[in-house]
């Protein structure tokens, strides 16, 4: 027992000496600094905004002609192809001119008839004009043989009437395109009996190389378009422009113009029709057809806009975004904001041209301070990460 305690002190010591060591190595000699956070920017810069309505409209052709009889007649023949383009004055149908025919020989007849009998009271009244000068014929003689020439004179001109009606009515016999375009389909056959007096068609014609869209907006707007169209607040003074979309995106857009706008308004819906019209020499309007009209609402000449996603509201609602200076620090900054125009707010205050504001990360920042930015729509990578190694102790 006297030889145990002398022992016993040196291995107490020497675990003391391995545990000092062993906590040494485990804390570390320096914390790592903390990374800035990595946000999206965008430098703001202003341009002209126009606000659009988008608005539901019809098609309908530039001019419709519906083809018709204007004589009464067995149709004999068909002339053209359905659906195919005619010109104005083209023949379409042929009507049995038999009865027609008749009526031009009788009509011809009769005016040679007439012409003879004026021949004949023409001589008379020649003869009795020459007595006259030698007092041979008393003054009721002279005035019938002059009565009966003028009455002839005028026989002859109803005649003629008569032959240019008849002929009228031959040549009527062969209905014609009453303008150009685009022919539909036909609603009669041939030996189908055309009447004059019908208010049936024998078939459409639609020139729509150019067509008219008819758009219903609220009857407040009307006023307003009038005055930007007064103060060149437009792209062109006095003129309204309208955007047609004729697919199912945004970009596929046809450009158009206004013409004018109806004096009355819709009891039942309060809207006022807007007449645009629009080229159209693919063929892509087709008459009926309903599609998106955008109209202009407004323009802003030199406006600032931020995408949505860069606002940030605090509990009250209140806009505000960050703003990173050139020094990398972000600033929280309270701005007024305007329409929303396609994704992107119109900043009314608190902006000016060549600010740069954080879009995305946000939600790393509480009040601000010092940001790594990147370029809106950027990849990450494009910053490069500063070091987070430990600093090694000697």
């Amino acid at each position: 027992m006297l030889f145990t305690r002398p022992l016993l002190v040196p291995a107490i010591l020497l675990m003391t000496a391995l545990a000092a060591c062993s906590n040494s190595q485990q804390q570390p000699s320096e914390a790592p600094a903390a990374e800035p956070p990595l946000v999206s920017t965008i430098e703001v810069s202003p341009a002209s905004i126009i606000v659009w309505d988008e608005l539901p409209a019809r098609v309908s052709a530039f001019r419709t002609a519906g083809v018709r009889a204007q004589v009464s007649g067995l149709i004999v023949t068909r002339l053209f192809e359905e659906g195919s383009e005619v010109k104005k004055g083209q023949p379409l149908f042929e009507l049995d001119a038999t009865s027609y025919n008749a009526d031009v020989a009788s009509a011809a007849a009769t005016l040679q008839k007439a012409e003879a009998v004026l021949a004949q009271a023409t001589a008379e009244f020649e003869r009795a004009d020459a007595l006259r000068a030698s007092n041979n014929i008393s003054d009721q003689a002279f005035g019938l043989a002059n009565s009966q020439r003028a009455q002839s004179a005028a026989d002859v001109a109803q005649a003629e009437a008569a032959l240019k009606k008849a002929k009228l009515s031959l040549d009527l016999a062969t209905i014609r395109a009453p303008l150009d375009g685009q022919i539909g389909a036909v609603t009669v056959g041939e030996g189908t009996l055309a009447e004059a007096t019908s208010t049936n068609t024998l078939a459409t014609i639609q020139q729509i190389g150019r067509v008219h869209i008819d758009i219903r907006q609220p009857a407040s707007r009307l006023e307003h378009l009038r005055n930007l169209a007064r103060s060149g607040g437009l792209k062109e003074a006095g003129t309204i422009p309208i955007e047609i979309l004729a697919g199912e995106g945004t970009d596929d857009v046809i450009s158009a113009k206004a013409l004018f706008s109806d004096i009355s308004v819709d009891e039942g819906t309060g809207n006022v029709r807007l007449r645009a019209e629009a080229d159209n020499a693919d063929r892509r309007l087709l008459p009926g057809m309903y599609v998106r009209a955008r109209v202009p609402r407004g323009t802003y000449p030199d406006a600032i806009s931020i995408p949505q996603q860069a606002v940030v509201r605090d509990t009250l609602g209140a806009p505000s975004v960050f703003v990173v200076n050139a020094d990398g620090m972000a600033t929280p900054t309270s701005i007024a904001l305007g329409e929303l125009v396609e994704g992107r707010y119109i900043v009314t205050e608190g902006l000016k041209a060549n600010d740069k504001v954080v879009v995305e990360g946000q939600d790393k920042l509480s009040a601000g301070g010092p940001v790594r930015a990147v370029a809106f729509g950027a990849a990450p990578a494009a910053v490069a990460p500063q070091s987070t190694a430990p600093v090694a102790t000697p």
